[in-house]
């Protein structure tokens, strides 16, 4: 567990520390969409397990559901500035623009914000990767955590 640990928490400073570099900003900026004119591609459903003082590691599963009744499962592992505390979250969404399946994988960078107290857990956030795949979830879950708006990223990776 700490080795998956201290791994998630080197995954997510490279790709923090991407996130924030320029080349992020012109890419992100490239996509020019607004999700909130495009048809849901497919929906997403997960958990994640969050551990941190002010930078923290994250990593879980998920499942992926295409419109055709497709599934395929993915882990995901990163990292979020802002974040104290450690929470059990499940997470469920909407992803827009996803031409290819295979176009899910890479790295995500976003913002959410999140607080758990005990069994009362909520939050949302809405990230993108390089194929500009957009992906808008909300969370409920159990712990005791508070996230800001602030950077993050995960890379997310299918697993079948």
């Amino acid at each position: 567990m700490l080795t998956r640990l201290l791994s998630a928490a080197a995954t997510g400073v490279v790709a923090l520390g991407l996130s924030l570099s320029p080349a992020y900003a012109d890419e992100h900026e490239s996509c020019n969409i607004n999700a909130e004119n495009m048809p849901v591609s497919a929906n997403v459903m997960g958990d994640i397990t969050t551990i941190g003082f002010l930078f923290s590691a994250r990593w879980g599963d998920g499942v992926l559901s295409l419109a055709n009744g497709e599934q395929r499962r993915f882990r995901l592992i990163g990292a979020k500035a802002l974040e104290t505390g450690a929470a059990m979250n499940d997470f469920e969404g909407e992803v827009y623009n996803l031409k290819n399946v295979n176009d899910f994988e890479g790295i995500y960078y976003g913002a959410s914000s999140n607080i758990n107290l005990g069994t009362l857990g909520k939050g949302e956030g809405v990230a993108n990767n390089a194929r500009c795949v957009i992906v808008k979830y909300r969370m409920t879950g159990a712990g005791l955590k508070v996230s800001g708006p602030a950077p993050g990223a995960v890379e997310v990776s299918f697993i079948d």
